[in-house]
Formats: structure tokens, sequence, C-alpha cells
């Protein structure tokens, strides 16, 4: 969503508005994902001040990524909602600056969707069986043997 700071202004708030953004291009190329649907984004803005405003927004989004075992195509959908300050204030910090009189979403949309995938998904009925041998050296305590002396120090 990009709004001017002209149209900010004259709307009562809190405004609320909704769009599907299409954020696949700027996935492309992140790790495990394939493609992606379109972002359907609900978004309330608040006015915190001059020309300072709380976005909170919710996001829903398809993703289809690669099974970390088989690397088939798992389809995995994000629901996330997040809240974010957009203001043209350089002094503080932590927030989104608005840049060239726009307060444009799209980024922090992105950032969100990216904090919410998950690093793997796994098939549905795939299973994981891990090749490494089993310690079989632990006493009945769980502790190494070698470590056992050091239990005696506490």
């Amino acid at each position: 969503m990009k709004l001017s700071l002209a149209q900010l202004r004259k709307l009562n708030m809190p405004y609320s508005c909704s769009e599907d953004l299409d954020v696949s291009s700027n996935l492309n190329g992140f790790e495990d994902i394939i493609r992606a649907s379109k972002a359907h984004v609900d978004y309330v803005i608040k006015n915190r001040g001059d020309d300072t405003y709380l976005v909170c927004f919710s996001i829903t989004i398809d993703l289809v990524m690669e099974c970390c075992i088989t690397l088939q195509e798992v389809i995995y959908q994000i629901q996330t909602s997040a809240e974010e300050i957009f203001t043209t204030d350089e002094t503080i910090e932590d927030v989104n600056y608005i840049e060239q009189e726009t307060l444009d979403t799209k980024e922090a949309v992105l950032m969100n969707i990216l904090i919410a995938k998950p690093m793997k998904v796994v098939a549905e009925g795939v299973s994981f069986e891990s090749d490494e041998p089993q310690d079989e050296s632990k006493d009945e305590t769980g502790i190494h043997p070698a470590f056992a002396k050091l239990k005696d120090l506490l």
C-alpha cells in the first residue's frame, strides 16, 4: 500500500483497508521458497502524531516450499499480524521512515512474511530417521563416564 502524506492527512483515523500484494518476485531466491501466492493484507492505520502513523496489518499468504527431506513441494500457509510505526521524524529509532512523502508498506509486509516463514518444512507422511550412532556409553544417570567425576565437584 502506498499513500502520500497529503492523502494520509485527509483520512479519518483509524482508517481500514485491504489489498492483495504481489511479493513473489521479492521472495525469489530465498532458500527453499519455490513460489508464493499474492499476500492478502488487511490494514488499520492510526495517527500517532505529526506525520507519525501506527500501521497494524494482518497477512495471509501461501508459500510453496521444498520439503527438507524429499525436496517435493509443500504448501505452507502463513497467517501473521504485526504493528509498524511509519514516520518522517528521523530522531525516532526502530521505525520505518516515510521517504519522498509516501508511506509504503511493501517492505514491512515482506519482512514480516520472512520472519514468519519456517526454516524448514517436511512433507506430510515423511519422517526423518537419523543415521547418527546412538551413544551407548552413558550410564544409568545419563552421564557420560568421562564426565562422571565432575558431578562430585558440585
